[in-house]
């Protein structure tokens, strides 16, 4: 018993905090998104009046929709390119490999912010180098946020090239640790290269894979700052995902009650997300 207590005041000052951070304003937000809100104030219940008004509305449907492709894309394109960059990295010289790590990693560790305010001056702005690139190869000026696709598809570039380097780095750090023995062996056994990755080295990242994709999904849908800097949810609402929705209701038109329930409901769908990745994945510790 007396063991058992000692255990617990080790890990309590943790739960402690952890419920401080995590559990309470969670507790708070389920009660706050179930009340009426004048001038900032809860001023009564409202039971599920302000979950019902989100299901009421249209709009929310296609928002969902770009949520979902502007999530699966990034998602997937930031894992096909860090994977290889991965690979590729593995196999340089020690000095080279840090240059390249260096390089993929410096839009990882900078404020988001200002990763997309860089990537939109280098990018789309008139004076940018990518402009000028064009311009000097007799290209017009191409304006990409002017349609819908294009502004979709510069804001998935923008969420690839700011994530890739967290990619890169657990992924990297995958493969460093799988033993020297099985790519020998293999080898000595006829396997070519594509082979050794399909076989041998792909199966061992499974965890890695899964952490990545996990934090990507999560980073992707949660994070408000990329689609309000690099597009701010245009042409029209051609960008307007699930983020943005949740603060412009909060800070625009002040609906605070359907903003605090959206946030909630994106709450719940960032835990099944997780549960979804491990069960499908199949991973046990």
């Amino acid at each position: 018993m007396r063991r058992r207590i000692s255990t617990f005041s080790f890990i309590a000052p943790a739960f402690a905090l952890l419920a401080l951070v995590l559990f309470a304003p969670v507790l708070y937000g389920t009660w706050f998104s179930l009340q009426e809100i004048r001038y900032g104030t809860p001023s009564g219940s409202a039971g599920l009046a302000n979950y019902a008004r989100l299901f009421e509305e249209p709009e929310l449907a296609a928002t969902l929709a770009r949520t979902v492709l502007h999530t699966s894309a990034s998602v997937i394109l930031t894992i096909i390119v860090s994977l290889a960059l991965s690979v590729w990295i593995n196999q340089m010289r020690p000095t080279a490999a840090f240059v390249v790590q260096t390089v993929v990693i410096i839009p990882w560790i900078i404020s988001t912010v200002v990763a997309a305010l860089l990537f939109r001056w280098v990018f789309l702005n008139d004076i940018g180098l990518a402009a000028s690139a064009l311009r000097a190869l007799g290209i017009p000026d191409v304006q990409i946020l002017a349609s819908p696709a294009g502004s979709m598809a510069i804001l998935i570039a923008v969420s690839v090239w700011k994530r890739i380097g967290y990619a890169v780095i657990i992924l990297l750090s995958g493969l460093k640790g799988i033993p020297d023995d099985y790519l020998e062996a293999a080898r000595i056994d006829g396997a070519n290269g594509w082979h050794i990755f399909r076989r041998i080295s792909l199966p061992l990242l499974k965890t890695p894979l899964l952490l990545v994709a996990i934090v990507l999904t999560l980073s992707n849908i949660n994070t408000v700052e990329t689609p309000l800097v690099t597009t701010g949810g245009g042409p029209g609402d051609a960008t307007r995902v699930l983020a943005i929705e949740v603060y412009e209701r909060a800070f625009t038109i002040f609906d605070l009650g359907g903003a605090t329930a959206l946030a909630l409901l994106m709450f719940g769908a960032n835990i099944l997300l997780v549960i979804a990745y491990v069960r499908l994945s199949g991973w046990k510790a």
